[in-house]
């Protein structure tokens, strides 16, 4: 290219960033006619916290969070919660899983970034959590499933971590918007039947189910309360290796409400392996009525 056809290129060169230049000029001109500094009757820090502080979701990512394989997700994208520097709103659902080898404490290292939690829907499998975590997430779930959920429920978890194990009561004592409660595997103690007929969420729940009960569990505290329960349906499974006395005394309670003709109360759902399979079906057909 000779000398002539150079300055000819370089000359339509700098034209073009000359023109560039001045339409980002005219476009921040334009934008900056409209711009107002604001003078808020208030001081500038109480503008700051409302800015940070939204008392709707709406201001922020709403967001339901899911764990399938240890790993945090909404819907499908995978989420990595401790890499960014906000604060999370949790919606809709929370529904945490990590069957197998994978992380069973995924709470942990994400509770200090949530800064509200309005999940209507708590599922928790085979994880371990402190009291102090699932009082965050629980208080407004109305739909609540945990399955092994606790360090005595998971094999090979230090003692240390077992200590966190938290009871039934208390779980039920913290869900006061929930309906419907389901645990698998509950850490029971001779007392806790009569806690938690002591709470006032708990005989306004439309749903209790607890399977795999030990027979720790104050089945005569539980038939009292049967007797005079009018909302609630009571569903229990009990765990494999309850005595054969505590199976005679559950059959007892069976028989009677076989024999019931007339209900003033809600009948349960028991169960227990041995259980004939003749009252069995009896019992689904009363609980569950077509």
């Amino acid at each position: 290219m000779d000398s002539s056809k150079r300055a000819c290129a370089t000359s339509s060169n700098q034209k073009r960033k000359a023109q560039d230049s001045m339409m980002v000029t005219c476009r921040r001109t334009k934008f900056m006619a409209t711009y107002h500094l604001q003078n808020f009757s208030v001081p500038d820090s109480v503008i700051f916290y409302i800015a940070k502080n939204p008392k709707t979701a709406a201001l922020y990512l709403k967001m339901d969070l899911y764990a399938p394989d240890g790993e945090w997700r909404s819907g499908c994208l995978p989420l990595n919660l401790t890499k960014y520097n906000c604060k999370y709103w949790i919606t809709d659902e929370i529904d945490a899983s990590a069957r197998g080898l994978v992380n069973r404490n995924i709470f942990s290292p994400i509770i200090p970034k949530i800064y509200q939690c309005d999940a209507y829907s708590l599922r928790l499998f085979h994880q371990i959590i402190s009291f102090a975590d699932l009082s965050l997430l629980i208080s407004s779930a109305e739909l609540i499933k945990f399955v092994n959920v606790g360090g005595g429920h998971v094999p090979d978890v230090p003692k240390a971590v077992a200590a966190l194990e938290v009871s039934l009561e208390d779980i039920v004592a913290v869900a006061i918007k929930a309906y419907q409660i389901s645990v698998n595997k509950p850490t029971i103690a001779p007392k806790t039947m009569k806690a938690l007929t002591k709470l006032p969420n708990f005989t306004k729940l439309d749903n209790f189910t607890l399977n795999n009960v030990s027979e720790v569990f104050d089945i005569d505290e539980f038939y009292g309360y049967m007797k005079k329960n009018q909302h609630t349906k009571l569903f229990l499974t009990f765990d494999e290796q309850i005595s054969d006395v505590f199976k005679n005394r559950l059959e007892t309670i069976i028989d009677e409400i076989l024999e019931t003709k007339h209900f003033n109360y809600k009948p349960p759902f028991i169960n227990f392996t041995g259980l004939h399979f003749q009252k069995y079906i009896k019992l689904c057909q009363i609980y569950f009525p077509h």
